[in-house]
């Protein structure tokens, strides 16, 4: 702004103090004060908004839970066959109970003098049929000759000579069987490897689809701002530059969503450890849910997966598609 003073009209420069004053008064008028920032090329509605955001959630939801399967999975058949590789399981059969308590005392004591053992639990016949009172009902397993059961710990060399300890075992006293519980144990491993496979597949499947969203995204977002892409070109724009924007907004969609999909994957996988948590007996039989570090640091990967995926996704489809184009 300039003044005019005196009668030959000299101009006068504004002074420092006058100027600040006058951008102040702007900013209170009419219009509003521009703030310095950054636009980004695509707008925050259409593929760039909030339902993109929401997919990302739900597709980074589903891969938390594909991963924490496949984590919990691998932790439950390690438990499971750790336990049945260091057990054996002894049973001693009889024609009565007096019989059957009889034998397995000579059988405890063969197992004393074995240095296989590492230690061993006598499980007597009452004692067995008391177990099975929950499914056959209060005292109607007294009537059972229901085989008594040692259950062995066996030491490291132990396992190697398993005909050996058997055929020490039967000669103490008839009608003992000893049990590796190898067939339990190959089961479960194969049970284990097909649920991990399952898992992996699936997580593999959902990073494929947000791979398929940005790219449907992106080219969405291009067709949709046609005119500012043509219009870049026109002022020597690369592009790699309009690639890089664009690569820049789905890396903050992507980051965006996939933390709003972890925080609901770890709600739910709480509900569920919740309602899962074994009572009593069944947490020797049934693995329980387990929200710790070992579940919850290793799902922090997905956000990360899928922020590359979908960045590295949508910039090699611009760079594709303005290749075609211009």
């Amino acid at each position: 702004m300039s003044s005019v003073s005196g009668i030959g009209g000299a101009i006068e420069e504004p002074r420092r103090g006058e100027l600040v004053a006058d951008r102040r008064g702007s900013g209170r008028g009419g219009s509003p004060p521009i703030k310095p920032g950054r636009s980004p090329l695509l707008p925050e509605t259409g593929s760039s908004g909030a339902p993109l955001t929401a997919v990302i959630a739900v597709i980074s939801s589903l891969a938390c839970i594909a991963l924490a399967a496949f984590i919990l999975t691998a932790s439950a058949a390690r438990n499971w066959t750790a336990d049945l590789k260091a057990s054996v399981t002894v049973q001693v059969k009889g024609a009565d109970v007096a019989e059957i308590d009889e034998r397995a005392a000579r059988v405890a004591e063969a197992l004393s003098a074995s240095s296989e053992v590492a230690s061993y639990k006598v499980i007597s016949s009452k004692e067995a049929a008391k177990l099975l009172e929950p499914w056959l009902g209060k005292g109607n397993a007294d009537t059972l000759n229901v085989p008594a059961l040692i259950e062995l710990k066996l030491a490291e060399t132990g396992r190697k000579d398993l005909s050996g300890l058997s055929a020490r075992l039967a000669a103490a006293a008839p009608g003992v069987v000893l049990d590796d519980h190898g067939d339990w144990n190959e089961r479960l491993a194969v049970a284990a490897r097909s649920g991990q496979l399952l898992a992996f597949a699936i997580f593999a499947l959902i990073m494929g689809a947000a791979c398929a969203i940005a790219i449907f995204a992106s080219r969405a977002g291009l067709a949709a701002n046609a005119e500012v892409v043509a219009l870049l070109h026109l002022v020597g724009a690369t592009d790699r530059y309009i690639a890089g924007e664009v690569q820049r907004r789905f890396t903050i969609i992507g980051l965006r969503g996939a933390l709003i999909g972890l925080f609901i994957a770890y709600f739910f996988i709480g509900l569920l450890a919740m309602a899962t948590r074994p009572k009593g007996a069944e947490g020797a039989f049934l693995p329980g849910l387990d929200l710790g570090y070992g579940l919850a640091l290793p799902m922090l990967f997905v956000p990360i997966a899928i922020c590359l995926v979908t960045a590295v996704s949508a910039r090699l489809t611009v760079l594709k598609t303005l290749g075609e184009t211009y």
